[in-house]
């Protein structure tokens, strides 16, 4: 593994105009985080810390949104080589891996493969073959790897073009290498900086470059929807792929979605439909039945969850917990044994050890001003069509009759009715059926 330092520029500076949106390209998510995010994320893995992203003038909304790492600006789109030695004071006199704002999903591992080849060469470009090489610049290398040129798309002749080697523009530049970026001139149809001609470069002056392959999905960059649709599927395929070999059953993989940060226990088992946003961690043997969203919540083990539940953020649901068809859970802690089974809301509650939630059961906790909270101690049981109406505290033990509205505390042990007397009027149905059916 290499251990000496590095520099990571990530080149962001595109407008994105494709993508036909007032977020900035790079803000996009796939699996719930943003496109700059996930290179940092695998950044972080490999231990660098020496990170600069190159932004154009009017993004700051991109800058504001990561304020530890370094920033530098392309003042006008002249090329990816331009836009390089915008960052060149952050070069800090080491290696240089240069990275793309819009190409989220590049491994670690071949990161690493690319640091460890650059012991031997000085220049490393990153390599795929997609199965429509589209406008994609083509890499020309040898039998081992070592490269000639890169021809970007729009300067190469049909004879070119055949070849299928393409370039992702991610590439990993030796200190040694760098002064030749001053030298790249714009003499081609788009008068740009070409990023690619350090390839030429680098030959003309006895260095050497090669190419490290990887999966087209892998280095795939996005420039419309579509792409950032085509991305979202191929990151969702290797979060399954992830889950199924670590041992969680998924019945229908191409119906479950994950984020980034989705962690999942052994013997889980995911039913079709569910979708699993930011902050989700189940534990081991957690049953998630169809048509389920759950997001910013934990889910102890042996629970289960669904048909038909809502999870949302800054739930913690502990073991040998059951939510039901349904139900919508919120900002709520549920103690061990606890039974929400069907047809409910719970926001804003603390539910204790072995309670039992029944059908049509809601926690009124917002006056239209201030979020109020509910507490339900162990082992209580609340009745169907009970609005309980927060701040409130329902004892240990203690019971709710069917259709009550309960305002106030509630005392353990104690049974609280709140429903009016029934009043059975002897012949009066009768009586009803008879006067309209004369008519």
């Amino acid at each position: 593994m290499r251990k000496h330092p590095f520099s990571s520029i990530i080149l962001a500076a595109g407008q994105g105009t494709r993508m036909k949106s007032a977020l900035p390209k790079v803000l996009h998510k796939i699996g719930g985080q943003s496109l700059i995010a996930h290179l940092l994320s695998t950044l972080k893995t490999l231990n660098c810390r020496d990170i600069t992203l190159v932004t154009a003038p009017s993004m700051e909304e991109t800058r504001s949104q990561f304020p530890k790492i370094h920033h530098a600006t392309q003042k006008k789109p002249l090329g990816t080589a331009n836009a390089l030695l915008s960052a060149e004071k952050f070069f800090h006199n080491q290696d240089v891996l240069v990275l793309y704002g819009d190409t989220p999903l590049v491994q670690e591992s071949t990161l690493q493969k690319a640091l460890e080849a650059a012991q031997d060469v000085h220049v490393v470009v990153l390599g795929m073959r997609p199965e429509d090489p589209a406008q994609y610049g083509r890499i020309f290398a040898d039998d081992k790897g070592y490269i000639s040129r890169i021809v970007e798309y729009k300067e190469a002749n049909p004879e070119e073009l055949q070849n299928n080697l393409c370039n992702s523009g991610m590439m990993l530049i030796r200190k040694e290498a760098l002064p030749l970026l001053k030298e790249i001139r714009d003499k081609n149809s788009k008068k740009e900086f070409y990023l690619t001609d350090l390839v030429q470069l680098a030959n003309d002056h006895g260095l050497k470059a090669q190419v490290i392959e990887a999966p087209f999905w892998e280095l795939q960059g996005i420039n419309t929807r579509v792409d950032l649709a085509e991305v979202e599927f191929s990151f969702q395929q290797t979060k399954r792929h992830q889950m199924l070999e670590s041992g969680v059953t998924l019945v229908d993989p191409y119906s479950v979605y994950f984020s980034f940060d989705t962690e999942i226990g052994e013997d889980s088992y995911i039913e079709p439909n569910v979708f699993l946003g930011a902050g989700v961690t189940l534990a081991k043997n957690v049953h998630v039945r169809a048509n389920s969203y759950i997001e910013g919540a934990t889910i102890g083990s042996d629970s289960v969850i669904g048909p038909f539940a809502r999870i949302r953020p800054e739930t913690k649901i502990e073991t040998q917990v059951k939510v039901g068809n349904f139900v919508e859970i919120k900002k709520s802690t549920l103690e061990k044994g606890s039974k929400v089974s069907h047809l409910s809301y719970i926001g804003d509650s603390h539910l204790g050890e072995k309670v039992n939630v029944g059908a049509g059961v809601i926690t009124a906790n917002y006056d239209g001003f201030n979020k109020y909270k509910t507490n339900v101690e162990a082992g209580a049981s609340i009745g169907v069509n009970v609005s309980l109406v927060a701040p409130l505290t329902i004892g240990k033990n203690a019971i709710i009759g069917a259709g009550s509205v309960v305002t106030q505390d509630v005392p353990s042990d104690a049974l609280t009715l709140t429903r009016p007397p029934q009043d059975n009027i002897k012949g009066a149905a009768k009586r009803f059926r008879d006067k309209r059916t004369k008519k």
